[in-house]
């Protein structure tokens, strides 16, 4: 390729972290994403819209779900570790995280669920060199859920269940093999 096709290869590389024991790798991971937006021209012609959206980043795969501000992840895990909580992760290094998944409802029923996903999958795999995907995904969400399972998406089985929790412990973990 010509070089400006090389200066453009490290736009989807992973962020350079890896071990869940890194408190500024996390910090790192949590703040560097990936986000995927799919437009559409408007009738109008003068503007775009976007009609579907998917995050991905680096989390620890201890079940709990991500807040927008990467801190409070670690003031709520620092204060889980405290309680003597069981949350380590299931993997020793950060994994791959499938967030944000957002279909508009008038382009619903055309694969691009499928399609986002399949996306990040890809970076995941081939871009970042990760086996492992993972994600969250609320249990009463049937389209998402059907979705995720029928992409080969499986239930970890736990769940981030700190008592303060409440129905966030609710939410299904799931983990793809890539």
């Amino acid at each position: 390729g010509n070089s400006n096709d090389d200066s453009k290869d490290h736009l989807l590389n992973a962020p350079p972290v890896k071990s869940v024991n890194d408190v500024d790798a996390k910090d790192v991971a949590a703040k560097s994403s990936v986000i995927l937006v799919l437009a559409r021209e408007k009738h109008d012609g003068n503007d775009i819209e976007a009609i579907a959206t998917v995050e991905l980043r680096l989390q620890p795969t201890d079940c709990k779900i991500p807040f927008s501000q990467p801190w409070f992840d670690q003031v709520e895990r620092s204060l889980a570790t405290m309680l003597n909580m069981n949350v380590e992760p299931k993997d020793l290094n950060l994994q791959p995280y499938l967030s944000n998944l957002c279909v508009d409802e008038s382009a619903r029923g055309r694969q691009i669920g499928k399609a986002m996903c399949r996306c990040v999958e890809k970076i995941a795999k081939d871009a970042w060199g990760y086996e492992k995907i993972y994600l969250h995904v609320d249990l009463e969400n049937v389209a998402a859920l059907n979705l995720y399972k029928t992409e080969g998406y499986e239930d970890v089985g736990a769940r981030w269940n700190p008592f303060w929790a409440g129905e966030a412990a609710d939410i299904g973990y799931y983990v793809k093999k890539l």
